[in-house]
C-alpha cells in the first residue's frame, strides 16, 4: 500500500504541475494583460491597475482549475468503484484512482495543440474564439453551432474516446478482467454521468446565456 500511495502521489504531482504549466505559459504568452487590452477589453480600464488585477485573477483561475481536477478525479473513481462494487469485482479505491490519474494525461495534449496553435497561427483571434477551439472534435465541424451545444460538441472529441480505451485498459489491469468487459464497465458507468455532466453545464450555459442558444 505504501507502494502504491507513494506512485498515486507521483502521478498526481505530476498531473499537477504539467496542468499548472500550460496555464503558466497561456497566461504569459496567449491570454495575458496585452491580449485584453487588444481586443479592446481591459480589465479594469485603469492602465496602472491591469497588471495587479491580472495578476490577482490569475490566482482565482489556478486555485479553481486545481479544485476543479482534483474534484474531477475523485468523482470519475467513485464511480468506477461504484461499478466494479455492484459487479462484484470490488477494487481498493486508491488503485482505480491511480487508473483515472493516469488517463487524465490524454488531456494535456489538446490543451498543449491549443496553445501552439494560437500562438503560431492564431493572431487577432477572439476570446470567443479561444473558448470554442477543441482540436479534432466534433466542434471543429460545426463551428457555428448554438451556444448550449458547445460543451457537448467540445466533449465529442478523439482525445475523449481515446480516455475511455485508456481507463478500460487500467481497469484490465487492475482487476483481472478481460479487456471487452473492462471497457464495459466505462461505458455503463462513466459515459452516462459525463452525458449527465454535459446536460448541467449545457443548461447552465442556456440560463447564463439565454440569448446565445
Amino acid at each position: 500500500m505504501n507502494s502504491l500511495l507513494k506512485k498515486n502521489s507521483f502521478r498526481l504531482f505530476a498531473l499537477f504541475f504539467l496542468t499548472y504549466a500550460l496555464l503558466y505559459i497561456t497566461d504569459r504568452f496567449i491570454l495575458n494583460a496585452e491580449f485584453f487590452q487588444g481586443i479592446g477589453d481591459p480589465l479594469s480600464g485603469i492602465p496602472d491597475k491591469e497588471a495587479g488585477i491580472y495578476d490577482h485573477l490569475q490566482k482565482w483561475v489556478y486555485l479553481c482549475e486545481g479544485g476543479y481536477l482534483m474534484i474531477k478525479l475523485l468523482l470519475i473513481s467513485f464511480i468506477l468503484y461504484t461499478a466494479l462494487y455492484l459487479l462484484e469485482r470490488p477494487v481498493h479505491f486508491e488503485r482505480i484512482f491511480g487508473v483515472v490519474v493516469e488517463a487524465e494525461f490524454i488531456f494535456l495534449l489538446p490543451a498543449a495543440i491549443k496553445i501552439l496553435w494560437f500562438y503560431f497561427y492564431g493572431n487577432h483571434f477572439t476570446l470567443d474564439q479561444w473558448h470554442k477551439f477543441y482540436p479534432l472534435s466534433a466542434l471543429s465541424l460545426l463551428p457555428s453551432a448554438p451556444a448550449d451545444m458547445t460543451y457537448l460538441l467540445q466533449t465529442l472529441n478523439v482525445f475523449e474516446v481515446i480516455y475511455w480505451f485508456i481507463l478500460g485498459y487500467g481497469i484490465c489491469k487492475i482487476t483481472g478482467l478481460v479487456y471487452d468487459r473492462a471497457l464495459r464497465v466505462v461505458v455503463i458507468s462513466y459515459l452516462p454521468s459525463l452525458l449527465v455532466w454535459i446536460a448541467i453545464v449545457s443548461f447552465c450555459v442556456v440560463m447564463v446565456y439565454p440569448d446565445a442558444s
